[in-house]
């Protein structure tokens, strides 16, 4: 639950394509890609922590509650800074996306 966690039913004022995550998704824009629900065709709820397929393929690398941290080490490479898409221009990774003030509570 947080107030910029919001459902996808369509884009661009159609329904939501198959590559876009039909029929619905969850946006969380916070979060890396690879951590966003793409199509949510079933919901199950759980009393524990699920695995996930990315945390199963590398937990050292994509634990449960990875996320855009340029503090946090990673084994492979450096998140302090990013490629702006189309350019060669690096910036310094935002803590969360920029969006810290909205969801740094989650994470402490």
């Amino acid at each position: 639950m947080n107030e910029l966690t919001f459902i996808v039913t369509g884009i661009y004022g159609h329904p939501l394509p198959v590559q876009h995550g039909t029929p619905i998704r969850l946006s969380t824009p916070w979060k890396y890609g690879y951590k966003s629900i793409k199509g949510i065709v079933l919901m199950e709820f759980v009393d524990r922590q699920p695995p996930t397929f990315w945390n199963k393929l590398a937990p050292d690398e994509y634990d449960f509650l990875s996320n855009v941290n340029p503090y946090k080490p990673h084994p492979r490479w450096s998140q302090a800074f990013e490629r702006i898409l189309g350019t060669d221009e690096h910036v310094q990774t935002k803590l969360f996306n920029g969006y810290q003030d909205y969801v740094g509570k989650l994470y402490v």
